[in-house]
């Protein structure tokens, strides 16, 4: 439209040029529009609608036809027809979108697609209208349709970020109302995720409050003592003069006198949230089974569990060190998960003179880091020396590859395996890495392949049958290494698996107890068929499988791990 009014006055802007006097035939339209206007404030509306139409379709090309089409569409939803009051709102948008009155007609045709449960089509006008209105009053208006919208769809979240959007523009004697709307979401239709990330959001005001409080709640309900101690803590650290800081207080103080009066105190330091949560989650519930097992068989034996949230963080690991060593003095503590963490405790561990497990760090000799640690987990280079053995004793393999994760652990395997590979004579022909959310593993694939093939691996021809003569000759790679070494999750190893088949031919499949889990077989079954990786087991175990492995023949045993599908050598 720009252009068009440019190429019409010679290229001066329009609102530079001399307005002319409005012709006879102007006057008049505004006139009908005028006397629309007061039947309307006159509560006459059929006959202003009627007026309204006809000047439409008298003069369309009228300057004063936006004019007609917002108001018609104002009188005709004042008369409930939102479907026709839409279209003459739409009318003006599409036909004049650079008109003073749009703002007017899009908020217009927000309306009636609300009032007429078209709440999707809705959304980008009010995304629009949002971002380019400046009156607070106006926004307001927008927020409030918006906040209807996601509550109509059920997006809580949405809802609850918009209405604190409009709190924040609303005045005093209104704040109230739309703080009450949003707690009672936040009690009601607000799950532990969703909370916590409110926590995260809106730290130290409102509705962090509202959120912390009820997942102080929710915990207590589900009996997770470490999860209510924690919101309670950061509700008293972030609301010291909230209303409800002294209830949360007592509640919090009754949680630790309750523990306190335990004979006994047994800590655990674990990584409840973060990524790391999944294998502290295991852990804690394989604690309380054990807890469990134990009040059953001794119900007088008075021991309390204090379970603390490390989110696997240096800072937050140090600060629930010191909460739980001087408010609970723990006679054990199980736990932290990591080598890097054990070694972080292991200073207090001898200070306190507080015996440390750790159910899962691998590091070699941890007693050298201090008397009272301990760990219960296989040393992973254990477990690479092992199937190393296996691979170059039993099976007789002498050349390998190795393909790992490229990340702390699969630097640490690809040298275990290398070095006892060497040690028993064996031969690394090629080693390469994936990044840890790859998918893809073609690349590596076919570079180890590359490198196999300038040394042992070959490109033969197949037999061909005499009636094929002729045909054009295709040529098969035959590997020149025995075995390939995959220190992955069973996931990974199981797409790698897949893939090796594709580019590089059949070879056996080494691994470690990361592929000792159902998902191994999760894509594709036979391709990690006779695959073998090492674990751990408890030789001592009462189960019956347990004792049945231990005390078969040693040549029994490795005969039956070697077609194991995956196969399982224990140690």
């Amino acid at each position: 439209m720009l252009a068009a009014g440019l190429l019409l006055t010679g290229g001066m802007p329009l609102d530079a040029q001399p307005r002319p006097a409005p012709s006879k035939a102007e006057e008049e339209v505004k006139a009908q529009i005028d006397k629309a206007s007061g039947l309307a404030e006159e509560g006459r509306a059929d006959a202003a609608v009627e007026i309204l139409q006809k000047v439409i379709a008298a003069s369309p090309q009228s300057e004063h036809i936006p004019v007609a089409y917002l108001l018609l569409g104002k009188v005709l939803s004042g008369q409930k027809n939102y479907e026709e009051a839409g279209a003459y709102y739409r009318r003006l948008l599409e036909e004049y979108p650079g008109s003073d009155l749009a703002p007017q007609a899009r908020l217009g045709l927000i309306s009636t697609l609300l009032k007429t449960g078209q709440l999707n089509a809705a959304l980008p006008l009010l995304f629009e209208a949002k971002g380019q209105t400046t009156d607070p009053a106006v926004k307001r208006i927008i927020l409030q349709q918006l906040e209807e919208v996601y509550l109509a769809n059920q997006d809580y979240v949405q809802m609850v970020e918009t209405a604190v959007e409009a709190r924040a523009l609303a005045p005093e004697e209104e704040r109230r109302s739309i703080e009450q709307r949003i707690a009672e979401i936040v009690r009601s239709r607000i799950g532990e995720k969703d909370l916590r990330h409110f926590v995260d959001k809106y730290p130290r005001t409102f509705p962090s409050d509202i959120a912390l409080l009820r997942l102080i709640e929710l915990y207590g309900s589900a009996g997770e003592d470490y999860k209510l101690a924690r919101a309670a803590r950061d509700f008293l650290t972030q609301f010291p003069l909230h209303e409800q800081a002294a209830s949360v207080d007592a509640l919090l103080a009754g949680q630790r006198k309750k523990l306190k009066s335990m004979a006994y105190r047994i800590g655990a330091l674990l990584p409840l949230s973060g990524a790391l949560s999944p294998y502290g989650t295991d852990v804690l519930n394989g604690i309380r089974i054990a807890f469990g097992e134990a009040t059953e068989a001794i119900p007088q034996l008075a021991v309390g569990l204090v379970v603390k949230d490390t989110e696997g963080a240096a800072q937050v690991l140090a600060s629930e060190l010191d909460d739980l060593l001087n408010e609970y003095q723990p006679i054990a503590v199980i736990g932290p998960l990591l080598s890097r963490e054990v070694k972080a405790v292991a200073a207090a561990a001898d200070a306190y003179e507080v015996v440390f497990i750790t159910p899962t760090a691998t590091l070699a000799d941890v007693q050298l880091l201090g008397q009272y640690l301990f760990n219960t987990a296989v040393n992973s280079r254990a477990l690479v020396r092992d199937i190393a053995a296996y691979a170059t004793g039993p099976l007789g393999w002498k050349r390998f590859c190795i393909l790992a994760p490229r990340d702390q652990y699969g630097a640490e395997m690809t040298q275990a395996f290398a070095e006892e590979i060497h040690r028993l004579g064996g031969e690394i022909i090629a080693v390469d890495t994936y990044r840890p959310d790859d998918n893809d593993f073609g690349p590596p694939i076919k570079r180890i392949k590359e490198a196999d093939l300038k040394r042992y691996g070959k490109m033969e021809s197949p037999p061909t049958p005499p009636q094929k003569k002729g045909i054009k000759e295709t040529k098969i790679y035959i590997p020149g290494f025995d075995a390939i070494f995959l220190p992955g999750e069973a996931q990974k190893v199981s797409l790698i698996a897949g893939q090796i088949r594709f580019y590089a031919a059949k070879v056996g499949l080494l691994g470690t107890n990361g592929m000792d889990t159902p998902e191994l077989l999760h894509f594709d079954t036979r391709a990690v068929e006779e695959a073998i990786f090492a674990d751990s087991f408890f030789v001592d175990s009462p189960d019956p499988a347990v004792r049945n492995f231990v005390e078969a023949a040693p040549s029994e045993r490795a005969s039956r791990t070697s077609r194991t599908r995956p196969g399982s050598l224990g140690l």
